[in-house]
């Protein structure tokens, strides 16, 4: 696993035992509000590497010579292999 994935699964887990107490969840609770908060991290990462590279591209301009509908190609292909990258990730399954 990748070491960016263990840290928000355990900041994840963090965040239930801030906002709860043991008293208020029963274990399939806990383990299910901190699999929620661990899937919004992940996807948070997720906008958030996009975000960069929408924010490239306004400062930067197209720098592909490509313009148009392939410059908004190049940019999603970025951004897959950029999430790639950021989480170790090798193929996604569709």
């Amino acid at each position: 696993m990748n070491e960016r994935i263990k840290e928000l699964h355990n900041e994840a887990e963090k965040w239930v035992a801030d906002n709860f107490s043991t008293d208020e969840l029963d274990p399939y609770e806990w383990w299910e509000k901190s699999e929620q908060k661990f899937a919004e991290l992940i996807v948070a990462e997720c906008i958030n590497e996009i975000a960069y590279i929408g924010k490239a591209n306004e400062v930067f301009g197209d720098r592909t010579d490509r313009g148009g509908l392939n410059h908004i190609l190049w940019t999603t292909e970025t951004a897959i292999e950029k999430i790639k990258q950021h989480f170790g990730v090798d193929e996604c399954s569709k």
